[in-house]
């Protein structure tokens, strides 16, 4: 598949060199791709682009900037023309707070930014760290997926699976105004309560009967 990851930070460049890995053809969009720091996303296997120029010749993209920079660089994108796209920023303010939840999400703002784009909501709710590895022994790290068009999201939770996690679908887009509230108790349990960057959400299940 053709990815296309706008944002080379850390979640970006973490989940982007993965998918290189995984045999996915993956190009950054950034702001200025001409950047020496963006040399190592090249030396992954990676190609490094404008926004506009990843969006165009990729099947899916990941929105893996910081909250406050998605508006920008989603308009930067254009049109996507019925691409899914990956919402994996947290509408998180200084402070620890969510600056928009309960009647709204950051993925359904992201929505209504995105012209002709298929949203959907996931990569949000563990650390770069677990993206890289997210095995824990016999068990997986879960990645809950959520978005109002069925088949954008089989495509997203076929691509964790591929990634290592149990990937499940949750809803609609508008369970996203769960989903980010999931990653400020992650934020607060890793780094406010010692648990340690490590550390992600998981199921556990008892035998039926």
């Amino acid at each position: 598949m053709k990815i296309g990851v706008i944002g080379a930070g850390q979640v970006g460049a973490t989940l982007g060199r993965r998918m290189a890995e995984a045999g996915h053809t993956v190009s950054f969009g950034v702001r200025d791709p001409g950047d020496p720091k963006h040399a190592a996303l090249v030396e992954a296997g990676a190609s490094v682009h404008g926004v506009r120029e990843a969006v165009d010749q990729s099947d899916l993209i990941l929105l893996a900037t910081p909250w406050a920079a998605a508006e920008d660089a989603v308009r930067a994108a254009g049109d996507f023309a019925g691409k899914v796209l990956v919402d994996a920023t947290n509408p998180i303010g200084p402070g620890l707070t969510l600056l928009l939840g309960q009647t709204d999400s950051g993925a359904e703002q992201v929505a209504r930014w995105a012209t002709g784009a298929r949203v959907v909501k996931a990569f949000n709710t563990t650390g770069f760290e677990v993206m890289a590895d997210p095995t824990f022994g016999d068990a997986r790290a879960v990645m809950l997926v959520a978005g109002d068009d069925e088949g954008a999201c089989e495509v997203v939770c076929g691509l964790a699976r591929e990634l290592g996690f149990e990937a499940l679908r949750l809803g609609g887009l508008a369970r996203a105004r769960v989903l980010e509230p999931m990653a400020l108790a992650w934020i607060e349990l890793a780094l406010v309560r010692g648990q340690g960057r490590g550390m992600a959400f998981g199921l556990l299940r008892r035998s039926p009967g």
